[in-house]
C-alpha cells in the first residue's frame, strides 16, 4: 500500500468508490450532484453571459463604424491641393483600405414648421457606395441614383428623423447652416432646400435620428467651404489597431496635422462596453467561487463518514500523501464533471441562440427579442475561445484550491482518534 504509485489504479478507483456513496450515506452524492449541478450552471450563466456581451458589442461597433471612419485627419483651413496631397499619401500607407473627403457640420432641418438638429456629412458618391451599412439599408430598395444632382439635389437622412419630421422619399426638405452669409442688412443664415433621396436605417437611434447624407459639393455650398473639406476620414484593415496605423500616418504627413481614431468620437461607448464587461465578468466569477464551496461541504461531509476507512488505511500503511490525493481526486472530478457540463451547455446555446429563440418564442408565442425595440434581428452571442480558456482555467483553479485545502485536512486525521469509539 505505502509503494502504491501516486494518481495510479488504487488510488483512482478508491476516489471513484467514495463518491459512489452506499444508500446510508446518500448525502455525500446527494451533495456531489448538487455542487455539479452548481457550477454547471455558474459556467453556463458566464460564458452565456459574456458570449452575449460580446456579440452586442461587436454589433455595436460594427454599426458605429460602419458609419464612422477608423482614423481622421483635420485638414480645416487648408487648401484643396494640400488635402489632395494628404490623401495620396494616406492612402498608399499600408492597411489603408479607403480615404475620402468630408465635411461634418451641425444644422437645423425644417419641414412644414417642424425643425429638429441634425448633423449633416457631405460625402461623395462613390464613397458613400462603400458603406453597405448605410447605402444597402435604404427603405423599399432605394438607390444612390442622383445623389450628386446640382438642379435638384437628392440627400439620404435617417428613418427617425424622417418620422420625427414627418417626411418620406420624394419631400423637400430645408436646411438652415449655422454660418451666416453677409448682406448689406447684416447677417443671414443660409437656408437651402433639398429632395428627400431616400431613408436609411443603420440600427441606432444615435444615427438614425440626427444624420443626413449630402453630396459634399452641395456640403460645400450650404456652409461656405468653398472647395475644401473639414477631415479626411481613413478606413484601415483593423479598426482595433489603430495606434500602429496613425504612428505610420503621422511619420508620412507630418507631426503638424492632427489625427484621432474612432475611440475619440466615441470614447463613453467604448469605455462603458469595457466596464460592462469587466464587471460582469467579476460578478459571475464570484458566482462560480460561491458553487464552488458546494464541493468544500461535499467534502468536509465525506471526511467525516469516512473517518474509519481514512484510519485503516493509514494503519495499513497508506501516506498521508496517498490520503491527500484520494479526496483530491474525488472531490476535483466533480469540478471537472461541473466544468465540462457547463461548457458543453453553455457553448451550445450560443452557437445555437437563434433556433433557441424561435423555439421559445413559437412555444410561448411572445417575442422575446422584438426586433422593432432593439434593431436586431435575433439576440446576438459570439463566443471568444479566448473566454472560454480563462472560464476555463479560473474554474479548475478555484475548485483545485479549495479541494486541495480540505484533502489535505483530511490526511491530517490522525488514526487513532478516529478508532477511539469505533
Amino acid at each position: 500500500m505505502s509503494n502504491s504509485k501516486p494518481f495510479g489504479l488504487f488510488e483512482r478507483m478508491l476516489a471513484g468508490r467514495y463518491l459512489r456513496a452506499r444508500r446510508q450515506h446518500g448525502g455525500v452524492a446527494l451533495i456531489s450532484v448538487i455542487s455539479v449541478i452548481a457550477i454547471a450552471l455558474a459556467v453556463l450563466a458566464l460564458i452565456i453571459i459574456m458570449s452575449v456581451m460580446n456579440g452586442f458589442r461587436e454589433t455595436l461597433l460594427s454599426r458605429i463604424l460602419g458609419v464612422n471612419g477608423h482614423i481622421y485627419a483635420d485638414v480645416r483651413g487648408l487648401p484643396m491641393p494640400e488635402i489632395e496631397r494628404i490623401m495620396r499619401e494616406a492612402a498608399a500607407a499600408p492597411g489603408v483600405l479607403h480615404v475620402t473627403p468630408l465635411i461634418n457640420e451641425q444644422a437645423l432641418a425644417t419641414v412644414d414648421g417642424r425643425a429638429a438638429g441634425i448633423l449633416v456629412r457631405g460625402i461623395p458618391r462613390e464613397q458613400l457606395e462603400s458603406l453597405p451599412i448605410v447605402s444597402e439599408s435604404i427603405r423599399g430598395g432605394g438607390t444612390l441614383q442622383g445623389f450628386e444632382g446640382v438642379e435638384a439635389p437628392t440627400i439620404l437622412v435617417g428613418d427617425r428623423l424622417a418620422a420625427g419630421l414627418g417626411v418620406s422619399e420624394g419631400m423637400a426638405f430645408s436646411i438652415v447652416a449655422p454660418q451666416g452669409a453677409s448682406t448689406p442688412f447684416g447677417f443671414t443664415p443660409r437656408r437651402k432646400s433639398f429632395l428627400i433621396g431616400g431613408v436609411f436605417s443603420v440600427g441606432m437611434s444615435e444615427f438614425d435620428s440626427i444624420l443626413v447624407y449630402m453630396p459634399i459639393e452641395q456640403a460645400q455650398i450650404l456652409f461656405g467651404r468653398g472647395d475644401s473639406a473639414d477631415v479626411v476620414e481613413i478606413r484601415i484593415e483593423d479598426p482595433d489597431r489603430t495606434l500602429p496605423a496613425m504612428m505610420e500616418l503621422r511619420s508620412r504627413l507630418g507631426p503638424e496635422l492632427t489625427l484621432y481614431d474612432w475611440r475619440a468620437n466615441s470614447q463613453g461607448l467604448a469605455d462603458a462596453l469595457t466596464v460592462e464587461r469587466n464587471v460582469m465578468r467579476l460578478i459571475f466569477m464570484i458566482v462560480v467561487g460561491i458553487a464552488a464551496l458546494n464541493i468544500i461541504t461535499g467534502l468536509i461531509l465525506m471526511v467525516k463518514l469516512k473517518s474509519r476507512d481514512i484510519a485503516i488505511l493509514r494503519t495499513i500503511g497508506a501516506t498521508r500523501g496517498a490520503i491527500l490525493r484520494v479526496f483530491f481526486m474525488a472531490s476535483a472530478s466533480v469540478g471537472v464533471i461541473g466544468l465540462v457540463v457547463g461548457l458543453v451547455i453553455g457553448i451550445s446555446f450560443c452557437l445555437f441562440i437563434g433556433p433557441i429563440q424561435d423555439f421559445i418564442s413559437a412555444v410561448t408565442g411572445i417575442d422575446i427579442f422584438p426586433g422593432t425595440v432593439y434593431s436586431l434581428e435575433s439576440l446576438p452571442a459570439k463566443v471568444e475561445w479566448s473566454e472560454v480558456a480563462i472560464i476555463s482555467v479560473f474554474t479548475i483553479l478555484l475548485t483545485f484550491s479549495a479541494t486541495a485545502l480540505t484533502a489535505w485536512w483530511a490526511s491530517r486525521l490522525d488514526p487513532v482518534e478516529a478508532l477511539r469509539y469505533e
